[in-house]
C-alpha cells in the first residue's frame, strides 16, 4: 500500500514503513530531508516501537495497536 502526504518537505518516494514478523521498521529511501525516529535520523532499517513519532517531512506519523 501506498500512503500519500500532502507535505512539501516529503519527498515524492520518502520513507517505508513495513511490518517484519510482528516488528515495524522505517527505512529513508535517500529523501531530501530526512525520516525521524522520535529525534533521531534514520541511517537504515530501524524498528517503531509503538507510540513513537515517526517524522516525514512535516508530517509526524505514531503507530499504535
Amino acid at each position: 500500500s501506498t500512503l500519500v502526504l500532502d507535505d512539501d518537505y516529503a519527498s515524492t518516494r520518502h520513507a517505508r514503513i513495513s511490518m517484519q514478523g510482528d516488528e515495524w521498521y522505517v527505512e529513508d529511501l535517500g529523501s531530501t530531508n530526512g525520516t525521524y525516529l522520535d529525534r533521531a535520523k534514520v541511517t537504515g532499517p530501524t524498528r517503531v516501537p509503538l507510540g513513537v513519532p515517526v517524522r516525514i517531512g512535516k508530517t509526524v506519523i505514531e503507530l499504535r495497536s
